[in-house]
């Protein structure tokens, strides 16, 4: 093994989200003394991983997301015009636009609603972007939504890639190991 391809093989197992992998194992009913004999994880890790909450929270994401959309067009009062002096974002851009401006941001990606084990439900999507969309743009929260989506589905294809790839080095190194034991 070289140490590029070890450096590989550590990196993969790192970006595999061990709090998510843990907390699932546990609910799938693995104790935590297994999950410790598994992975080598100390028990207190374990306690301190299952006691944190998983996933992001509604207020997280619409805290984020006021940030993300705070140029975006708003809505005056008073400016109730008909066709809007200010198009929304919606007549501009698609889902997949937003979605690739959103897999760029840091931010986005440390939120981690795409994991390799799961994405987050519309519900939580939906509630957090109607939480800062006011109703003459209905549009762009239903683009923003897709947007998230779309992004949180291409963090899990990009979790679940590095995986295979953690796992297919793996598999080559106990091969190599085992071959070389004979």
């Amino acid at each position: 093994m070289t140490t590029e391809e070890a450096e590989a093989a550590l990196q993969a197992w790192a970006t595999v989200q061990r709090d998510e992998l843990v907390h699932a194992a546990h609910q799938a009913g693995v104790s935590k003394n297994r999950i410790h004999v598994l992975t080598g994880i100390a028990r207190t890790t374990i306690d301190r991983i299952l006691e944190a909450p998983m996933g992001t929270t509604q207020q997280a994401l619409t805290a984020y997301l006021a940030k993300f959309t705070a140029t975006w067009p708003k809505p005056q009062p008073w400016d109730w015009a008909w066709p809007p002096a200010s198009p929304g974002v919606a007549s501009q851009h698609t889902a997949r636009d937003i979605a690739g401006w959103l897999l760029k941001d840091a931010e986005f990606r440390a939120l981690k609603l795409g994991t390799w084990l799961s994405t987050p439900d519309g519900q939580l999507v939906a509630a957090a972007v109607q939480a800062l969309a006011p109703p003459p743009y209905s549009q762009d929260a239903e683009l923003l939504i897709t947007a998230l989506q779309l992004a949180a589905q291409q963090q899990q294809t990009e979790a679940r890639q590095k995986i295979l790839a953690g796992v297919a080095v793996g598999g080559v190194l106990a091969l190599a190991f085992g071959s070389a034991g004979k």
